[in-house]
C-alpha cells in the first residue's frame, strides 16, 4: 500500500530555482521559474527512497509549492492577493530528468500611498431622543410582547406576516435574494420595510393590502425592483399592557423602563450615526487616494459582476459601462482596506465576529443566533468580516478627522 504523501517534504537546496522578478503594470510583478532538471530529480528520488510514490499530479503541487514558497521570500514584498498563475500561459508540469518551468504573477502592497493622509472632514449627526420617541418605541415593545391571532382582511401596522419574500431586478434571471419563511412586521407609515438585513421604503404600500400573494414594485439606484411576496400568512398582535413588559424586562417601574428605552434609542442611533461616518470615510479614501490596482483584480471582478448582472437579454454597453466602474471601485477599496490592515496590523477573531453578529442582532431585535445562521447559509460571514475591519480602520484614522456636528 502507497503511503499517503501528506508529510514535510524531504529538504532541498532552494536557492538552486532560477527566478526572474520583472516589474510589469503597477502594482503587478511577473515572477518566472525554472526548476533544474537535477533538483527535480533529487527530489523526486528522495521521494522514491523514502517509500512515497508520488504521481504526477502530486509531484507538480510539490514542485509548484517549493517554487512559490522560495519566490515569494526572494519578493519579499507584501502581497494583497497573492500569487496566480498568468492566464494563457503554460503550466508547469513534473516530467522526471526534466526542468519545471513555470509563470505567474503577484501584486505588492502599495502601502506608500496610505501616508500622507492629514485630515478627513467628517459630518456626524447628533441626536437626542425626546418624550414622543420614547412613547413610539414603548408601544413597539408592548406589540414584541403582545397576545397573537391569526388575521385575514386587511394588513396594518404591527401586523406581522410570514411568507417567502423574493426580491429581483426586472429583466434579471437571479433574484437579488429569496427568503422562505420570512417574517415581516409591517413598520409604522413612513418608516422602513426590514426583510432579513435588506431595508426599503416600501413599508406603506403594504399598508392597506390583503393577506395573501402581493408583488410591490419599485425603484432603486436607477433599477426596477420587484418585491414578491406569496405563500403568505398574517398575526395580528394585539399591544400587551406596560405592567406586561415590566415584567418581561424585571424593570421595576415604568420610569426606569423609559430611561433604559432612551439609552436603547441612543445606542441605535449611534450604530446608524457611526455607519454613516464609516461610509463618509472610506468614500473620502477613495476619492483622494491615487493607489494603483491590478488590472487583472478589476478584470476579475468584472466578470463575476457581469454573471451576476446577465439576464434573459445582454448586457448594453451602458450597463458594461456601469459594472466596470462597479468593479474598479470595489478592487480600490479591497486594496486601500488591505493597506490600512497591515499599516495598523489589523486582525479578526471570533470575538470580533460575535460582536458584529450581536450588534446587528440587536438592531434588529432579534436573537444573534437567527443573524448567524443568516450569514453562514447565505454565505456572508465574509460581509462580517468586512463590517470589523472598517470598525477598526475608522478607530485608528480618529486622529486625522475632523467631525462637523449636525444637530
Amino acid at each position: 500500500m502507497e503511503k499517503s504523501p501528506t508529510h514535510t517534504p524531504p529538504p532541498v537546496d532552494p536557492s538552486k530555482i532560477k527566478i526572474e522578478i520583472t516589474p510589469i503594470d503597477a502594482p503587478d510583478y511577473r515572477i518566472d521559474f525554472e526548476m533544474p532538471a537535477e533538483l527535480v530529480s533529487e527530489i523526486y528520488g528522495r521521494l522514491k527512497d523514502g517509500g512515497y510514490e508520488y504521481n504526477v499530479q502530486q509531484m507538480t503541487s510539490l514542485l509548484a509549492k517549493i517554487c512559490i514558497d522560495e519566490g515569494m521570500n526572494r519578493f519579499d514584498k507584501n502581497s494583497i492577493f497573492g500569487l496566480k498563475p498568468i492566464p494563457d500561459s503554460a503550466p508547469g508540469i513534473f516530467s522526471e530528468d526534466t526542468p519545471f518551468v513555470f509563470s505567474a504573477v503577484v501584486d505588492e502592497t502599495p502601502l506608500d500611498y496610505i501616508d500622507n493622509i492629514e485630515s478627513i472632514p467628517i459630518e456626524r449627526f447628533v441626536f437626542k431622543a425626546n418624550e414622543e420617541l420614547i412613547k413610539n418605541e414603548l408601544f413597539e415593545q408592548q406589540l414584541l410582547f403582545g397576545s397573537r391571532e391569526a388575521h385575514c382582511g386587511v394588513l396594518a401596522y404591527g401586523d406581522e406576516i410570514t411568507c417567502k419574500a423574493t426580491l429581483s431586478v426586472v429583466g434579471k434571471n437571479e433574484p437579488v435574494f429569496s427568503i422562505d419563511d420570512c417574517k415581516i412586521q409591517l413598520p409604522k407609515e413612513g418608516q422602513p420595510l426590514i426583510i432579513g438585513n435588506y431595508q426599503c421604503d416600501v413599508g406603506d404600500q403594504l399598508h392597506n393590502a390583503q393577506v395573501g400573494d402581493n408583488t410591490i414594485c419599485f425603484e432603486l439606484d436607477n433599477k426596477q425592483l420587484e418585491l414578491v411576496l406569496v405563500n403568505m400568512t398574517a398575526e395580528r398582535i394585539t399591544p400587551c399592557q406596560i405592567e406586561e413588559v415590566l415584567k418581561q424586562y424585571g424593570t421595576p417601574n415604568e420610569t426606569i423602563l423609559k430611561t433604559q428605552i432612551k439609552l436603547s434609542l441612543q445606542r441605535n442611533f449611534d450604530r446608524q450615526n457611526d455607519a454613516m461616518m464609516r461610509r463618509q470615510l472610506f468614500d473620502y479614501l477613495l476619492e483622494t487616494i491615487d493607489v494603483p490596482i491590478s488590472s487583472r483584480i478589476v478584470d476579475e471582478h468584472f466578470v463575476n459582476l457581469c454573471k451576476n448582472e446577465q439576464g434573459e437579454n445582454e448586457l448594453s454597453e451602458e450597463d458594461r459601462s456601469k459594472l466596470l466602474k462597479k468593479a474598479k471601485e470595489g478592487a480600490k477599496k479591497r486594496v486601500i482596506t488591505a493597506c490600512f490592515e497591515k499599516k495598523f496590523n489589523i486582525y479578526i477573531n471570533e470575538q470580533d465576529i460575535q460582536q458584529q453578529i450581536c450588534d446587528i442582532a440587536e438592531s434588529r431585535r432579534v436573537r444573534p443566533e437567527e443573524i448567524k445562521e443568516e450569514f453562514i447559509s447565505g454565505g456572508k460571514m465574509d460581509t462580517l468580516a468586512a463590517l470589523v475591519k472598517e470598525k477598526k480602520i475608522f478607530k485608528h484614522l480618529l486622529d486625522k478627522i475632523v467631525f462637523s456636528d449636525i444637530q
